[in-house]
């Protein structure tokens, strides 16, 4: 028989028997038949063990972890990874009969692997048989065959199934081998010992023959980066919920740095991402005006938010992109990787308006925009994205109505009263007239002279904010009248500096016309209003006193309960100007005139992501009953970025101090996480 009969009969049998029937190499014999061209072809196989139709239901489920320890459950895995040999042993055949005139070393090489393919698909069809499950029973996936069957150049199959989906069989071979033995499975895990060892040789083989045809002076991770074609990826070459099996890729030839590149790299392997972008400057560009004016952020802005824009990959699921300005180090992203953080894919910018000429977020489906806050400089960011949302998408639009709800003075016209007191904390200030009497009202109300502080308009984390002192407040004036007067400062907000015994914010998500309540997170502020830090426990209560507690528990917590009237307020306003995504609103609680505890319902409100919302998402990595602290901090030279760092026995954290930033490559500022058992124990000083 002439290898291309061979290979004719394992592509087009309709029987599995004849499919499967391994001759000794001896027996063959080369040929030169004309190449089949290529298009997508399909496989001959009997009825059941036809591929599932493309966008057809019934995909393929795989047993859980804990499910294995059933024989039946073990027999639907072996289903599954039986179909993937198969597959492979079809296509191998297939890149025989389309590259006749490849090397002969090449084909006699692709001849073997496909004999051993065979033989896999045997293994695993005899011991899924043993488990009780008939091969065929199952649905069968094809992206696999989809993804390599149009391979063009013998350079295209090594790329494809040599180097991405036989590699990802590095990670699934020995982890389930692991897996096997821990269901007290010996006999299969031995199985999977096996064919682990011959996917090391068919790694090795794709990657001797992906050197010799890449193009002179590109390493082995660009050119293979330049070979696949969207929506095949580099994330393709990892196996789904198995561990990283470096020592096996080394093994293969695969050297270090295409090895530690492809632990960080990520891209969605199905879901439509979500496109996440860091900009915590968001209300200065909005200050500027509905278009943002002329805004330009100087130099400390700019540098801190390059340093701390590695924060958004913590908000961001693995499947999703974060749009970044600068390429993020390989070494932080196996920092933060080891860590038990989930990455994202990445992709640069060109600048904070435009996205790469190249960008591949723009040429695919989305699911959404996130950014940390919507501006104008955002929207025309990712402008070019939105026509990539599906139709029902009810993602934010930037407009005046949206600018609206980052106004200080809207908030306080929408909610004047939200406070245990009769009178009102906040005042709108919008000339130097309403500066004054505003002043005069404040001091009115609390019965002389008292601390101020003016708030812009739009300002966030406490920028801009300006103290008067009591010895002050007989200057103001709303005119420029020479030394010692207080003018007017702008358009904003002025309130009674009160005596806030404890700041804390609320995250909520608007969903459709829903507004879900995420949780609560205690706010750490310094003395001119400055925002520090932020501390989630799960107990939100636990640890301070008893007079606080009781007031937080039974008086101020529950007007955040769902279909409480605050909440159904701010629903209704977002709703009315057209807001959907992450809301936080800023509260605290505080002593009145007389030494009582008060509540300020809500302080601020921030239609954007915020710090507080940061710190919820980050406590999924915390282990159960361990509370965190989130702060941002000037850099520290020889300062570690880990310190003390445990786990539990699922890999959640359970003490330690972390950088959840670059902080070795950053400038001058640093996002820190500190977890412990208790929030006592986390030493945070405002």
């Amino acid at each position: 028989m002439t290898i291309a009969e061979y290979a004719e009969r394992v592509l087009y049998a309709e029987t599995l028997e004849e499919k499967l029937k391994i001759l000794p190499l001896a027996e063959l014999t080369d040929d030169g038949i004309a190449a089949i061209p290529p298009q997508l072809v399909e496989p001959g196989r009997p009825m059941d063990l036809r591929m599932r139709i493309r966008g057809a239901e019934g995909k393929p489920e795989l047993p859980s972890r804990p499910q294995l320890v059933d024989e039946e459950s073990r027999g639907v895995l072996f289903h599954f990874f039986g179909n993937h040999e198969l597959m492979a042993a079809e296509l191998m055949a297939l890149a025989l009969l389309r590259f006749p005139d490849a090397p002969r070393a090449f084909r006699m090489g692709l001849l073997q692997t496909l004999r051993e393919e065979q033989r896999h698909t045997l293994w695993y069809v005899r011991r899924m048989e043993e488990c009780g499950v008939t091969f065929g029973t199952h649905p069968l996936n094809r992206f696999f065959w989809d993804m390599v069957a149009q391979m063009e150049t013998p350079l295209d199959y090594v790329t494809r199934l040599s180097l991405t989906f036989e590699q990802a069989n590095l990670d699934y071979a020995r982890h389930f081998a692991g897996v096997m033995r821990e269901a007290g499975d010996e006999k299969s895990g031995k199985l999977m010992d096996q064919i682990y060892r011959d996917e090391i040789s068919h790694v090795g083989y794709g990657l001797k023959w992906f050197r010799k045809w890449k193009r002179e002076g590109q390493s082995d991770w660009e050119a293979y980066q330049e070979s696949l074609v969207f929506p095949l990826s580099a994330s393709r070459a990892k196996g789904n919920g198995a561990e990283f099996n470096a020592e096996g890729r080394l093994a293969a030839g695969l050297d270090e740095e295409f090895v530690r590149e492809l632990a960080v790299f990520e891209r969605s392997k199905g879901r439509t991402p979500n496109v996440h972008w860091f900009n915590p400057h968001a209300e200065d560009v909005m200050a500027r005006g509905l278009n943002g004016g002329d805004y330009e952020p100087k130099r400390s802005v700019t540098e801190f938010v390059r340093d701390l824009e590695g924060l958004a990959l913590y908000l961001a699921r693995r499947d999703d992109v974060v749009l970044v300005r600068e390429t993020q180090r390989r070494e932080y992203l196996e920092r933060i990787r080891a860590l038990g953080f989930d990455l994202p894919e990445f992709e640069k910018v060109e600048s904070d308006t435009s996205l790469a000429v190249d960008s591949l977020t723009a040429d695919r489906r989305l699911n959404d925009l996130r950014p940390w806050s919507w501006d104008p400089r955002v929207a025309k960011l990712l402008a070019p994205l939105r026509a990539k949302l599906p139709k029902s998408a009810e993602t934010t639009k930037w407009s005046a109505e949206i600018r609206g709800l980052f106004s200080k003075i809207s908030q306080m016209e929408e909610w004047p009263q939200w406070s245990d007191g009769e009178m009102p904390l906040s005042h709108p200030v919008i000339d130097g007239e309403s500066w004054v009497n505003a002043a005069a009202s404040i001091q009115e109300n609390w019965g002389g002279p008292v601390s101020m502080v003016w708030k812009p308009e739009f300002a966030a984390a406490g920028r801009g904010f300006r103290r008067i002192e009591p010895e002050d407040t007989g200057n103001l004036t709303g005119l420029n009248a020479g030394p010692n007067r207080v003018e007017w400062c702008g358009r904003g907000v002025l309130e009674p500096w009160v005596d806030r015994v404890f700041d804390f914010s609320v995250q909520f998500e608007m969903t459709g016309d829903t507004l879900r309540r995420i949780g609560f997170t205690r706010q750490l502020i310094g003395e001119r209003g400055r925002y520090l830090g932020t501390v989630w426990s799960p107990k939100f209560c636990r640890g301070l006193d008893s007079e606080l507690a009781q007031f937080l528990m039974h008086h101020a917590l529950p007007n955040y309960d769902e279909g409480e009237p605050f909440p159904e307020n701010l629903r209704a306003w977002l709703a009315e100007a057209g807001y959907r995504g992450p809301v936080g609103i800023d509260a605290f609680v505080y002593r009145d005139r007389a030494g009582n505890l008060a509540h300020r319902v809500v302080c601020e409100v921030n239609p954007r992501f915020t710090m507080g919302r940061l710190a919820c998402d980050l406590s999924r990595r915390v282990s159960a009953g361990h509370a965190l602290a989130f702060s941002i901090e000037k850099k520290q030279e020889r300062t570690p970025p880990e310190e003390g760092v445990r786990f539990d026995a699922h890999r959640k954290l359970t003490a330690g101090r972390i950088a959840l930033t670059d902080v070795e490559a950053a400038g001058g500022w640093g996002g820190w996480l500190k977890v412990a058992r208790d929030v006592a124990e986390l030493a945070i000083q405002p």
